[in-house]
């Protein structure tokens, strides 16, 4: 039984092939077809047992429409559909209205016409607007001429609230699924444009080659750093690495080889800050580290154990086996200086540390 539902739902809600049209309209008008043709199914049954044949055969002819139009949503013809249900819902509700009176409630699915024809994007608003208004003014004329002429035909008491109630149950559910597809539209537009954001924001932030942090990322990450020690006296340090002869790296490998070292020691630094703080390529060769809640002697350690673990990890690109060392030079933040002093302070050290032979820690 489950299995058989799933393949239901999987057939109802199957796509579309044809571009200029949408999914979510066509299982829209599936959904509708399906409630119509059990709503005009009671109504032509109820009506039978009122001796109104003539009208029950009618419904039974709208109700084959009805499944016309289900049809059609497979045959990559939505747009025929949705204009052809309207057609249907407006005559069926029209003549139902004029036989047994307005307050029976046959009118209801006419609104539905106005759910339906938002819902297709294709159309221009002020077509929409128009129609809307349009349905607007024949429920209005309607109603008048069935109050009028007095055509309708007065069922008894009973059939009275058959009526009432089936009509208020099925333009309820009409409207629910309508509610649903609506929101289930509005739900998938809002996911892809968070994902099409937070695309935009990892181009944004993140370094394509390493998946680090940016420059521009990491000044953002610095000035919460700097909030935060305004706020609770959180100090932090940083430091500035360079990979020892990349240049040579380059021209004796090639600048495959260069990008392989670059990004395996990217993936180094990540692991390695995992709580500790945080890190960026700052420019070519060059990353800058951030060491929350730590004073300049605390990160020096982390720093030579983190040089110690990039000079004894074999890069092994193709046929190259070779192995990299780093330089770093690192500063407290002191807020009379601020992040581009100190920044600059870490860079002089890590000049120092080149001078000196590499491979080392400037603090």
């Amino acid at each position: 039984m489950g299995k058989a539902f799933e393949r239901f739902v999987g057939f109802l809600f199957q796509d579309v092939s044809n571009e200029k049209e949408t999914k979510d309209m066509a299982v829209l008008i599936r959904v509708t077809c399906l409630i119509l043709v059990l709503y005009y199914l009671f109504t032509s049954v109820c009506i039978a047992f009122l001796q109104h044949y003539v009208l029950s055969l009618l419904l039974i002819g709208g109700m084959g429409l009805t499944i016309g139009c289900f049809v059609l949503t497979y045959e990559n013809r939505t747009r025929l559909a949705l204009i052809l249900l309207n057609a249907i819902i407006l005559c069926c509700a029209t003549m139902l209205t004029f036989y047994l009176g307005f307050s029976m409630g046959f009118h209801l699915p006419i609104v539905l016409n106005i759910l339906l024809i938002y819902y297709n994007k294709t159309d221009q608003m002020m077509a929409k607007r128009l129609y809307s208004f349009a349905l607007m003014i024949y429920l209005m004329c309607i109603s008048e001429i069935t109050a009028a002429l007095s055509l309708s035909v007065k069922p008894s008491a009973t059939m009275t609230m058959v009526f009432q109630t089936a009509n208020m149950m099925f333009f309820a559910l009409n409207i629910m699924s309508a509610a649903y597809c609506y929101c289930m539209k509005f739900n998938q537009a809002e996911e892809k444009l968070r994902r099409i954001n937070d695309n935009l924001e990892r181009m944004a932030n993140i370094d394509t080659l390493t998946g680090l942090s940016n420059r521009r990322h990491m000044n953002e990450y610095l000035a919460g750093l700097v909030y935060e020690y305004n706020r609770s006296g959180k100090g932090f340090t940083m430091a500035i690495g360079d990979i020892d002869f990349f240049k040579k790296v380059n021209d004796t490998y090639g600048h495959d080889t260069g990008d392989y070292v670059l990004s395996t020691a990217a993936a180094i630094f990540k692991r390695f800050m995992k709580d500790k703080g945080h890190v960026a390529r700052w420019g070519g060769e060059e990353f800058l580290f951030a060491f929350e809640n730590m004073d300049l002697d605390k990160a020096f350690r982390y720093l030579d154990e983190l040089r110690h673990l990039i000079e004894t990890t074999p890069m092994d690109f193709k046929e190259f086996h070779f192995n990299i060392t780093m330089t770093y030079g690192c500063e407290e933040f002191n807020p009379r200086l601020g992040i581009e002093t100190t920044i600059n302070r870490a860079d002089g050290k890590l000049y120092k540390g080149k001078q000196g032979g590499r491979n080392r820690v400037v603090k």
